[in-house]
C-alpha cells in the first residue's frame, strides 16, 4: 500500500508534521493557498 499524501501551506510546517506521522505519510507544503494556485498545476476548481 502507498503513503498517505497531506498537504500543508508552509514547507516548515510539513517538516514538524512529518515527524509527528512517521513513514506511513507524506507531508509536502503547497507555498501558499491550494485554492490559489494554477489549475493546470496542483491546483483546486472550487466551483465544481
Amino acid at each position: 500500500m502507498g503513503n498517505k499524501l497531506v498537504i500543508v501551506e508552509s514547507a516548515a510546517k510539513a517538516k514538524t508534521i512529518q515527524k509527528y506521522l512517521g513513514p506511513g505519510f507524506r507531508v509536502q507544503a503547497s507555498i501558499g493557498h491550494v485554492r490559489d494556485l494554477p489549475k493546470s498545476k496542483l491546483g483546486v476548481d472550487v466551483e465544481h
